[in-house]
C-alpha cells in the first residue's frame, strides 16, 4: 500500500512537471517540499538534515536527526563541510546533509537505490550538483542519493581516547547509509535494493565499510572506484604523533591524546584549516595527508567502524554483497602535477619508494626491495624531472591499481556474490582532471576522470552536450553499466543486448572490462608490474598496526 501511494502521489505530478514543486514526502522527521529539475526529469529534494553533530560530539559519532514541525524546505543548496578552498575556507560544522533525486516519470515502484560517497583526499569535497548532479544516472530509474560528511580534523581526528576514537567520518557515512534505508521508501525507493559508490576516499571509505560489521545489511552491492581500504594512503598508522605535529604548529609540544584533545575540542574551524605542517620525511614514502581513517579501540558504549586493519578483516570476513572494483589507466597524472619543482621530485632519490604498511626482517631486505622498485620504473639512473611520467606510473600502480586488484583477490575468495573488475581508460573531453593536471593531451584516463562519464556537473556546458558523439556513447554506457548492476546485480543482463558482456572475476584470476574507445573483456592491465608489487605485497605486507 505504501508504495502504491506513493505512486499515485508522484504520478499526479509528472504530467505537468515545469515550474512545479515537487510532492510533498513524509520521513520519520517530518514533511518535506523538494523541487522538480530543470528539464523536469527528476525531483529534487536536498539538503535534508540526516544527523547532527555539536560540540559535545565534534570527534565522534553523530547524533539522531532533527525533527521538525511544519514543512521542511528541500530545495536549498546544500551546506559544505568546513574545507579549504582555493581563495580562502568555506563550509559550517552543522553540515550533515542529504539530497535525494527520484525520476519525475518513472512508473516503476519500489525503485533500485544508489548511495554515492564523495571523494577529495578526506578534506575536501561535497555532494552537491556542483559535482554530482544526477541527470544521467536518473534517467536509467534508479533513485540517486548524495551527502556530506566531515573532513579533515573534524572528521578523522584520531587520538585513542573516548572523546576522540577516530572515523567520525565514517560515522557519518553510516548514519547517512542508516537514514537513506529507514526513510527511502518514502521517496518511492526499496530499502532493501540499496547499491553504495564511491571515488576515491569515498571508495576507500566504502572499502572500509564493506569490512566494518557495521554496515552489515545497509547496502546490497558496491562500486569502489579508484580506492581501496589496504592502499597505503587510506589508513593513518601514527594518528596520535600527527596531531602532536598540528599541536605544535599552534605552540604546544606534548603527544598526551588528552592534552591534545584539551587543545582541539574549542579550536576555531579556521584554526584546524589553515594548519598543514608536513610530516618529516622517513626512509618510508608515506603519504603526506594528515587526516585518514585510523583502526579504533574499543571503548564502552561506543560503536566502532575498522578495529583492525583492513586486509586482516577482509582476509577472514564472509562476504554476501556484490561488487564493482576498478581504477583508472593514468590515476597519477594529477599527483605529478604537484611535482613542480626538481627539489620535489629528487625527494625520491635515497628513499623507498613504497610505504610503511610494508616491513622487512632486516634493512638489507628493504633496500632490495626498494632497488627492485626503482629500477622497474627509473631504471639505473637518479629520478628528476625528465623522468616525471615514470613517476605517474609508480603511483598509478602504487596507490590505485594495484590494491584495486589485491582486495579483488581477497574478496573474490570470501564471497559467492559475483566481483566485476574494469579498467577505465578513456579520454575524451570530459577527462576534466587530466586537462587540470596539465597532460589533456596524453592517452588514458586520470583520476576521478570516469566521474564525468556517470555525472553531470553543475558548471558543465550544456552545448558540451551534443558536442562529442563518442562522449554519449561512453557516457550511456557507463550508465547503464552502473545502473544495471545497481538494479540486477549483473552489470550485463541477458536483457541487456546494446551492451559487452561482462564476465565477473573468479578465484582463478582476475577478468577486467576495459572501458575505452573500445569496450570489451582483456587480461590484467601492467601485468609486469601487477606480479611484481603483488610478490612484494604478499611476503612483506604489515600486518599490524
Amino acid at each position: 500500500m505504501k508504495y502504491s501511494k506513493n505512486l499515485v502521489l508522484f504520478s499526479l505530478f509528472a504530467m505537468n512537471l515545469v515550474d512545479q514543486p515537487a510532492p510533498v514526502v513524509e520521513i520519520a522527521q517530518g514533511r518535506l517540499s523538494g523541487k522538480v529539475s530543470d528539464d523536469g526529469s527528476y525531483f529534487e529534494y536536498v539538503g535534508i538534515p540526516y544527523a547532527t553533530t555539536n560540540h559535545s560530539t565534534r570527534f565522534q559519532a553523530p547524533g539522531p536527526p532533527p525533527s521538525w514541525k511544519g514543512t521542511f524546505k528541500a530545495t536549498d543548496h546544500i551546506y559544505m563541510c568546513p574545507q579549504n578552498s582555493k581563495w580562502s575556507t568555506v563550509g559550517r560544522e552543522d553540515c550533515l546533509t542529504i539530497n535525494v533525486y527520484v525520476p519525475a516519470m518513472s512508473l516503476q515502484r519500489p525503485l533500485p537505490v544508489m548511495v554515492f560517497i564523495h571523494g577529495g583526499a578526506f578534506a575536501l569535497g561535497s555532494g552537491g550538483k556542483f559535482l554530482y548532479a544526477p541527470d544521467y544516472l536518473v534517467k536509467h530509474d534508479v533513485i540517486i542519493v548524495t551527502f556530506n560528511y566531515r573532513l579533515g580534523a573534524l572528521g578523522f581526528m584520531c587520538l585513542n581516547i573516548k572523546e576522540a576514537p577516530g572515523n567520525a567520518g565514517l560515522q557519518d557515512q553510516l548514519a547517512a547509509l542508516r537514514w537513506a534505508k529507514k526513510n527511502i521508501a518514502a521517496f518511492g525507493g526499496d530499502p532493501e535494493n540499496v547499491t553504495a559508490f564511491g571515488e576515491s576516499a569515498g571508495a576507500a571509505s566504502l572499502s572500509m565499510l564493506v569490512a566494518s560489521d557495521a554496515a552489515n545489511g545497509l547496502f546490497q552491492r558496491a562500486i569502489i572506484q579508484s580506492g581501496s581500504s589496504i592502499a597505503n594512503w587510506a589508513i593513518n598508522r601514527k594518528p596520535v604523533w600527527v596531531y602532536s605535529l598540528i599541536a605544535k604548529q599552534l605552540g604546544y609540544d606534548t603527544e598526551d591524546p588528552h592534552e591534545l584533545y584539551n587543545i582541539f575540542k574549542d579550536l576555531p574551524v579556521e584554526d584546524f584549516l589553515r594548519t598543514r605542517p608536513k610530516k618529516p620525511l622517513d626512509k618510508f614514502f608515506d603519504t603526506q595527508l594528515l587526516h585518514l581513517p585510523c583502526v579504533e579501540k574499543s571503548f564502552p558504549g561506543v560503536e566502532p567502524i575498522i578495529t583492525d586493519l583492513p586486509y586482516n578483516i577482509l582476509e577472514k570476513k564472509k562476504l554476501n554483497i556484490s561488487i564493482i572494483h576498478g581504477s583508472n589507466s593514468k590515476e597519477g597524472l594529477f599527483l605529478i602535477s604537484e611535482e613542480t619543482t626538481p627539489e620535489s621530485v629528487n625527494e625520491r632519490n635515497g628513499r623507498y619508494l613504497f610505504a610503511s604498511d610494508l616491513e622487512f626482517k632486516t634493512e638489507l631486505e628493504a633496500e632490495e626491495a626498494a632497488k627492485e622498485v626503482k629500477e622497474f620504473y627509473f631504471g639505473e639512473g637518479t629520478i628528476d624531472m625528465s623522468k616525471i611520467l615514470n613517476m605517474s606510473d609508480l603511483y598509478t600502480h602504487l596507490y590505485f591499481e594495484i590494491p584495486s586488484l589485491l582486495e579483488s583477490e581477497l574478496l573474490v575468495k570470501n564471497t559467492d556474490k559475483p566481483i566485476y573488475n574494469y579498467y577505465f581508460d578513456y579520454w575524451g573531453s570530459r577527462n576534466i582532471l587530466k586537462a587540470r593536471s596539465g597532460y589533456r593531451d596524453s592517452e588514458g584516463a586520470c583520476h576521478a576522470d570516469d566521474l564525468f562519464y556517470l555525472f553531470k556537473p553543475d558548471f558543465w556546458p550544456n552545448y558540451m552536450e551534443i558536442w562529442n558523439r563518442k562522449d554519449n556513447e561512453i557516457i550511456g554506457t557507463m550508465t547503464k553499466l552502473w545502473t544495471n548492476f545497481a538494479k540486477y546485480g549483473n552489470p550485463t543482463p541477458e536483457s541487456a543486448t546494446d551492451l559487452p558482456r561482462w564476465f565477473p572475476s573468479s578465484r582463478e584470476g582476475l577478468k577486467l572490462l576495459h572501458i575505452g574507445k573500445e569496450v570489451k573483456m582483456g587480461p590484467v592491465p601492467n601485468p609486469e608490474a601487477y606480479e611484481m608489487w603483488r610478490r612484494v605485497f604478499t611476503t612483506h605486507r604489515r600486518k599490524t598496526v
